[in-house]
């Protein structure tokens, strides 16, 4: 087949012209792809890809040149991506695997949890002023700031502290302290 027949059998889509270009332009195409992307098989992927691109594309070229350089650049940037791709995902599923809870891990933080639901809902049930007084003595206020902000007497605060928390005790029982320690070291407000 001439050059400038091929050439126009390429841009018609002509069967013959692209098993011959197939023929001629595959196996090279791929042996270059193998050696940027280190993977044989991915390789005649992103040459497979290729050409079907151009299959897709309306190009038309002047000599053969002009489709060797077309198809070889297409193949170096189709293989670099592939490499770029391919490291993320390798990245993605390093940082998923260093993540993996142990079951001991999720039972935990099962335990926690739950401790910390019951804490906030047996905290509900306390008067409003006792509820409040305890909510922000765990955010870490002082007496005096909470006296402050509630607009009642420090003395108030803290007969309303030691009531609450005597409640508190009374239904959480041993985990109230454990609640509180956990509460202390997670940002949950």
């Amino acid at each position: 087949m001439e050059v400038e027949q091929f050439l126009e059998g390429i841009a018609r889509k002509d069967d013959k012209a692209w098993e011959e270009l197939y023929r001629y332009f595959y196996a090279p195409l791929c042996n270059y792809a193998a050696k940027i992307a280190n993977d044989s098989f991915a390789a005649e992927d992103v040459v497979q890809d290729c050409l079907v691109k151009l299959w897709r594309s309306s190009s038309r070229f002047t000599d053969m040149r002009a489709v060797t350089t077309y198809l070889y650049r297409s193949v170096y940037h189709a293989s670099l991506n592939f490499v770029r791709d391919k490291a993320a995902k390798q990245q993605v599923h390093e940082d998923w695997a260093a993540m993996q809870v142990t079951e001991e891990d999720a039972v935990r933080m099962a335990v926690e949890e739950e401790a910390i639901s019951r804490f906030y809902e047996v905290v509900s049930r306390l008067p409003e002023q006792q509820r409040d007084i305890v909510l922000q003595t765990l955010k870490g206020a002082k007496v005096k700031e909470i006296a402050e902000a509630l607009s009642i007497s420090e003395n108030t605060v803290k007969t309303q502290k030691k009531r609450a928390y005597l409640f508190l005790r009374e239904q959480l029982g041993g985990t109230l302290i454990f609640v509180v320690a956990l509460l202390g070291r997670q940002v949950i407000w």
